[in-house]
């Protein structure tokens, strides 16, 4: 009933919107709320006063103004992430806000173009790199059958003196050639996986080998959980290493960009605890360490499309030596300490977060090894 009471007025405002009003103005009453509008904006709900039905001119002319006010924010806010170090936070910190990008919005639009270009162009070398590989086995394979019919007439023409064709001539040579074709024929491709040192085929046969051990002496969770796992790759992958490489690289990947999100809120608190004496709230530390990994990802971004356009080779270096510097700098500029006192901390939070960071990741690889 009360929500009814609430909407009567609204829509009578909304009936009565376009009639008697003031010169340069489209509606008495927001067409959204039904509030009283005072100004260009409602104060209430805050849409703009628009026509309630708009031609192909007003629509077009809407449209291409809300675009130019995402745009430009956007490309000021971009502007000042590159040049101006911690500026942005102080200033979403101090309540200037809207003129702004907001940076939770810029890090999932940056973050998703950063793993895009990082995917595609992985993919791009990758079919290249097989092209290539692929080209010189061709090669290969025509060159030796100019050659002749069979390897055994390749070394023929090495002649006599030939080193090559003394090696291949000795008595043990066919014993090796022949061992090898066993161990190939043996293990599919020539190589035999074995993700650890267990002796173990089966989970069967280590169980029960756990069995005849003292209880006090038996495998914890962790490492029974572990040895299991790897008797399953084992068997899984035992006659095609590659696949375990391809497959592990993929899922460790597909991963990154979580891991790198699930750190974020430790970045912000090991911020909070080097400036605990500092007036901050944790929330502050978080915009500083989400305007930062803005930065990381749109510096990120141009070091993949300068290297895929221009072959750069040392702009990785570049990069990186602009992604370290521009913490030190924000951190000057956020916290506004002496130049000793940054360093200090500067160095410090590099070593705690690199710890953090070696945990994240060192859990990242057991959760893949457990999916794959």
């Amino acid at each position: 009933m009360d929500e009814l009471e609430k909407a009567v007025p609204a829509a009578e405002g909304m009936v009565n919107a376009e009639q008697s009003t003031p010169s340069g103005r489209h509606n008495t009453h927001c067409l959204n709320c039904g509030t009283e509008l005072k100004d260009v904006f409602c104060h209430h709900c805050g849409q703009k006063d628009i026509p309630r039905r708009q031609t192909l001119g007003e629509l077009w002319s809407n449209f291409i103004s809300s675009f130019w006010s995402y745009e430009g924010k956007f490309f000021q806010t971009t502007r000042y992430l590159l040049t101006k170090p911690g500026f942005l936070a102080m200033e979403y910190n101090a309540g200037r806000r809207e003129s702004y990008y907001h940076p939770a919005r810029m890090y999932a639009f940056i973050s998703f173009v950063f793993f895009l270009f990082f995917f595609s162009f992985q993919d791009s070398d990758t079919e290249n790199d097989l092209e290539e590989n692929q080209e010189e086995t061709v090669a290969l394979a025509d060159s030796v059958k100019a050659k002749g019919p069979d390897v055994d007439s390749l070394f023929t023409e090495l002649g006599k003196d030939s080193v090559v064709g003394k090696v291949f001539r000795q008595p043990w040579a066919d014993s090796v050639k022949a061992a090898a074709k066993r161990d190939k024929k043996k293990n599919g491709n020539g190589t035999k996986f074995n993700l650890s040192k267990t002796d173990f085929a089966t989970v069967e046969a280590y169980d029960s080998a756990e069995q005849l051990k003292p209880e006090a002496e038996r495998d914890g969770w962790f490492e029974r959980r572990m040895t299991i796992r790897s008797i399953e790759l084992n068997k899984r992958f035992k006659n095609n290493s590659e696949n375990f490489g391809k497959e592990f690289i993929k899922a460790f990947m597909d991963n990154f960009s979580k891991v790198l999100f699930f750190l974020l809120p430790f970045f912000a608190l090991l911020l909070k605890l080097l400036y605990v004496r500092r007036d901050y709230f944790y929330s502050e530390h978080l915009v500083f360490s989400i305007y930062y990994y803005n930065f990381c990802y749109l510096a990120g971004s141009l070091q993949l499309l300068l290297s895929e356009m221009f072959s750069i080779s040392w702009i990785g270096l570049v990069i990186t030596l602009w992604i370290l510097g521009y913490l030190l700098l924000g951190m000057k500029r956020m916290y506004a300490q002496g130049w000793g006192k940054t360093l200090v901390k500067y160095f410090l939070f590099g070593f705690l977060f690199s710890i953090v960071a070696l945990i994240g990741f060192s859990i990242n690889l057991f959760v893949v090894l457990l999916i794959i």
